[in-house]
């Protein structure tokens, strides 16, 4: 999509659409947008039943003017407006508009005059920010296997935007900084979205090449089998022998801020087709698991986006990515597997494979890169979705300012997280009679104990280094789409933590 920025209403572009703001007083008073110069500008239409609701947008059809179809958006009252207002508001326009297969939109831009502005109603900055996030993210459709032959198989989405009423540079940079972070949500739509046959450990090594090429901020190492060997990860290998594509581990590094020794260290799960392995999935379970990447995926897209924004942050990204498959030498429950780490591992399930891949990439960043935090996020159990179903991840952690922080970034871009206990006496489920532990602990809690065990690798006590484990497997993929989150693949994680890394360097 093409973004112009226009700051006269009568000197706009041509365009399909025209979308009008309006808000509503106190005494049920519609209030247009304040721009001086659309004041002699009327409606084709009065404006009867429209009461300029939040997230009312009724469509008018004139017979002349620039555009033939206006949609007349209710915002609701001004000092209760939210960026997620915005955001859903903008989003059901856009699906009008691509249900109308229009491809050029004109939006002028809510504004609050000064004599209407009071303390905690949003700046323009911010309304910017919901308006542009709420038309990109729903603005969105893979088609890569429909075919172009039948022309209605193949979804409509708008091409250009101008938005008019943007008349300084900081508005602007806004408007960038916001097409920047969704262009990384919809990097990881696409991966996730993508044919699992496609989207293998070595294209997820690929795309972390294409953004080091495209970034000089940015660098890539992937370790191969022959190199994962040499390290002893013998956990990732040990879910990976089985698949005919070889697992890697993704190192992509960021340095925005080459004055600060502050490292973040980000973990991505990246099984990029899960049939459970030898535990193998019943059928219903496994169609969808071409998205148990999505840990993966999120971390890429923030990574791409944390470099285009130009973040004042250090990260390291660690994407331990393969498939888990069965053949004769998948690996086996009741057998036990040396990790990086040097622990022993007992498979109880070898369903339970993400925690695996993950417990030696947390070990390998802890020796490698030094950091300062940790956070990592996977779909990683089914249990989450029984706690939280599909509104909300797991947030799990050591660190109290760490878990406050993610949390406020959940605010801000209401990629709802809730914190989980880490719940001590539950390690008493991951031990093994052969081994140091077990990779489950039952049924029961399943959710804990898996970033129990995860923090195992972690480390415990005063000392440890603050972590985070966000478990995003209820909200990473959706059955149906909603508000501005498609069907399939959601980009969860991506805004959460390029918001997070935003708050990080304003705190530092």
């Amino acid at each position: 999509m093409n973004f112009s920025v226009q700051e006269s209403f009568k000197g706009r572009k041509p365009g399909e659409f025209l979308w009008l703001p309006f808000f509503q007083s106190k005494q049920e008073v519609i209030k247009g947008a304040d721009f001086d110069d659309i004041v002699d500008w009327r409606l084709p239409v009065e404006l009867k039943d429209f009461k300029a609701s939040l997230g009312e947008v009724v469509v008018l059809y004139a017979s002349d003017g620039t555009e033939k179809r206006i949609a007349l958006v209710g915002l609701g009252d001004p000092s209760a407006l939210t960026v997620e207002g915005l955001r859903r508001t903008y989003a059901l326009a856009t699906k009008i508009a691509n249900g109308k297969k229009a491809l050029s939109v004109n939006i002028l831009v809510p504004k609050l005059s000064s004599g209407r502005q009071k303390k905690g109603m949003l700046d323009e900055g911010l309304i910017l920010r919901g308006v542009v996030e709420g038309v990109l993210l729903a603005n969105y459709a893979y088609s890569e296997q429909k075919s172009e032959s039948l022309k209605d198989n193949v979804p409509t989405t708008i091409q250009s935007i101008g938005l008019i009423g943007v008349h300084s540079r900081a508005a602007e940079q806004q408007i960038q900084q916001s097409v920047d972070m969704c262009k990384g949500v919809i990097l990881a739509r696409n991966l996730v979205n993508g044919n699992a046959d496609k989207v293998t450990p070595q294209y997820l090594c690929t795309v972390a090449q294409d953004i080091a090429a495209e970034f000089a901020s940015t660098d890539c190492i992937i370790l191969g089998k022959k190199e994962l060997e040499k390290q002893k990860m013998g956990l990732l290998l040990a879910v990976g022998r089985s698949s005919k594509c070889d697992p890697a581990l993704i190192q992509l590094s960021y340095r925005g801020n080459e004055n600060s020794k502050e490292q973040i260290l980000l973990i991505g799960k990246g099984v990029t087709y899960d049939t459970g392995g030898l535990n193998l999935k019943p059928t219903g379970s496994m169609e969808t698991m071409k998205c148990d990447m999505g840990g993966a995926a999120a971390v890429l897209g923030a990574i791409r986006a944390a470099a285009a924004m130009k973040l004042p942050v250090n990260i390291m990204a660690l994407i331990p990515t393969t498939e888990n498959c069965i053949d004769a030498h998948s690996y086996k429950p009741g057998d036990s597997y040396k990790s990086f780490s040097g622990k022993t591992v007992e498979i109880g399930n070898t369903d339970a494979e993400g925690r695996l891949i993950l417990a030696d990439a947390i070990s390998y960043g802890k020796k490698i890169c030094k950091p300062s935090m940790i956070i990592d996020i996977a779909t990683l159990t089914g249990a989450i979705d029984i706690a939280l179903g599909p509104e909300a991840a797991g947030l799990f952690s050591n660190d109290k300012p760490l878990a406050t922080l993610l949390l406020k970034a959940s605010d801000e871009t209401s990629e709802r997280l809730w914190q989980m206990p880490l719940i001590d006496e539950y390690r008493d489920l991951l031990k093994s009679d052969v081994a140091d532990m077990k990779n489950i602990g039952g049924r029961s809690g399943g959710s804990i104990t898996a970033a129990l065990f995860l923090q195992e690798f972690v480390g415990r006590g005063p000392n440890c280094i603050p972590w985070a484990h966000l478990d995003i497997a209820s909200v990473a993929y959706l059955s149906d789409a909603k508000r501005y989150h498609p069907k399939g693949g959601t980009g969860f994680g991506v805004r959460l933590l390029v918001e997070f890394l935003e708050l990080f360097s304003k705190q530092k």
